[in-house]
């Protein structure tokens, strides 16, 4: 559990920087496209508005959810944990101070809503039946279904809208024992607009992304200037409603003229800038139109370049290498790799750290050398990205035995295997007529299993790799320290290659009797070696090689040891 809350910190973390500069790009094309409507669009600019709003959260959401792909695997159980080390974590404590801004954030929405709790729990109900009627005509002819009760408060300068299963008109005892009748009228049919469009839930759902979304100054102007279109879709909606906007337009003025304190988390009528509302209402032709198009044009263009360049600069950035003092002290917290190392002779050696992609150790890895079995890596991605029926049985052949004669194999022609279990065998004991079985077997057969090979080894950015046959026996079949490397981050996403490959042992029924398999990695199921992936290759040219993704001392590592000593007689 303590790994999933980590981890969860440290993906928030290592997303803000992104997320507060796409919300900047989505308040530049909004502000663009709000330049392009007219000064009747009020509904248009609403929609506008909800929409950036909701998008600055959604960025929010996707950029922390892709940010878990760089997480290493912490348990077979699925959890996660972050990267720890010194330069990794500094998302942990940008994400305790978003998390404490959002307590607050949070905090001052609770005391408005406490605060409006208050309120209907002081206020009385308003019982007068004309006025009981003229609300009940006001909402059949605004199409509600919903009842909405009257209560008045002594302690209220505005009307306020509260609730929305059950909603509540707040008016204030003042108004109604002191306002004019129809001005009263057209202030209940603006509250009852704001009803009708369920600006309650709107607004409990806008301060919902304030408080994620406390620290950039985008998001709060979005939201005021929601707040205000808001209002003025209810001044427009009342306004049909009662036939005329001068009655509220002399409602809203002698609100203005009145001593009202605070309203927080109110939908009340001093929202949106009372005295433009007046003027909107009392005078529309007097708005002044729109300028040129080539302002907005130009901010919605340079929006979308900025949106879509921060992937693109976060891609080409490097990865911060370790300093020499970092790797002497990882090794020297590794014993067990700097030993394997060592023993093993190999002379291209690459050993990541797969959280930062950072390079600990690196010996000739750029070099292409022969790979032999650790071809069966890519053999197994190429097939399970044909989402294969893994259950299908396949008989080894002929074919399989004559391609694979070089090299020794226990697996009879005839015997009958589901693709399941030959998968297994090609990683678990690197057997090659199971390996050979799985490209024949490929849709389209071994032409179409060869293209997509090659594919494969293009997308996954393979510099120094050529791939001749699915099974490693050809000595063409070479790739670079480095190029593993990326081949054992990409397999790592695939949980039957990870699982397959640190499997300790299978059986498969032949004609004979069962033939039992072991795994080729001694390693594998050994004390101290927590492997989550792992594929061995041994050939004269190739000498022994090994791929491995291991967990220790908190971090997951790549190593890859290249044309090490050679196998014996």
């Amino acid at each position: 559990m303590t790994d999933v809350l980590l981890a969860t910190a440290w993906a928030i973390g290592a997303s803000l920087p992104a997320v507060a500069w796409k919300i900047l790009c989505v308040h530049a094309a909004t502000v663009g496209l709000m330049r392009l409507t007219r000064p009747a669009d009020n509904r248009l600019r609403y929609a506008l508005l909800c929409a950036a709003l909701f998008t600055c959260v959604a960025v929010l959401a996707a950029d922390t959810a892709l940010a878990w792909r760089v997480l290493p695997a912490a348990g077979h159980a699925g959890q996660v944990a972050p990267p720890l080390s010194a330069t990794a974590s500094w998302p942990l404590w940008l994400a305790i101070a978003w998390l404490a801004g959002s307590a607050l954030a949070a905090l001052r929405v609770l005391l408005g809503l406490g605060w409006l709790r208050g309120l209907l729990r002081r206020s009385q109900p308003w019982t007068d039946p004309v006025w009981q009627a003229r609300v009940a005509d006001l909402s059949r002819r605004l199409g509600l279904v919903r009842g909405v009760s009257l209560r008045m408060a002594h302690q209220l300068a505005t009307p306020v809208t509260a609730g929305w299963l059950k909603p509540v008109v707040l008016m204030p005892a003042a108004l109604v024992t002191g306002m004019p009748a129809d001005l009263l009228q057209a202030l209940l049919a603006h509250e009852l607009a704001h009803v009708r469009r369920h600006d309650f839930l709107v607004n409990l759902l806008q301060h919902f992304a304030q408080t994620l979304l406390f620290f950039h100054p985008s998001v709060w102007w979005l939201s005021r200037r929601l707040r205000i279109e808001r209002e003025r879709v209810a001044d427009e909606l009342a306004a049909t409603l009662i036939g005329s906007p001068l009655p509220l337009a002399r409602a809203l003025n002698a609100l203005s003229e009145t001593p009202g304190g605070p309203v927080p988390m109110a939908l009340g009528a001093r929202d949106g800038d009372l005295l433009d509302r007046i003027r909107r209402l009392a005078a529309p032709s007097s708005l002044a139109a729109r300028r040129t198009a080539a302002v907005p044009i130009l901010a919605m263009t340079l929006a979308l370049a900025g949106f879509t360049a921060w992937p693109a600069l976060e891609a080409a950035r490097p990865a911060q290498a370790p300093s020499r003092a970092e790797v002497r002290d990882a090794l020297a917290r590794l014993p067990g790799i700097a030993a394997l190392i060592a023993a093993s002779g190999a002379s291209h050696v690459l050993v990541l750290d797969d959280a930062s992609g950072a390079t600990l150790l690196g010996r000739a890895e750029n070099d292409a050398v022969p790979i032999a079995s650790l071809t069966k890596l890519m053999t197994a991605m190429v097939v399970l990205d044909a989402s294969p029926d893994l259950s299908r049985r396949v008989f080894i052949d002929e074919r399989d035995a004559q391609a694979t004669a070089a090299s020794a194999s226990t697996l009879p022609v005839g015997t009958a295997t589901t693709l399941d279990t030959l998968l297994k065998l090609a990683l678990m004991s690197s057997d090659n007529r199971a390996a050979h079985a799985l490209a024949r077997t490929y849709p389209g057969g071994e032409p179409a299993f060869s293209l997509a090979l090659q594919r494969k080894a293009a997308a996954l950015g393979l510099q120094h790799t050529t791939l001749d046959e699915p099974t490693g026996l050809s000595a063409a079949n070479r790739a670079s320290a480095a190029d593993i490397g990326k081949i054992v981050h990409a397999a790592a996403g695939y949980p039957q290659i990870a699982r397959d490959s640190i499997a300790l042992a299978e059986t498969v029924d032949a004609a004979d009797g069962p033939l039992r398999y072991r795994n080729t990695n001694p390693l594998v199921g050994a004390q101290g070696w927590d492997i989550r992936l792992s594929k061995t290759a041994a050939s004269a040219e190739a000498g022994r090689c090994l791929a491995m993704r291991v967990h220790v001392d908190n971090r997951d590592l790549t190593l890859v040891l290249l044309n090490g000593r050679p196998p014996r007689a």
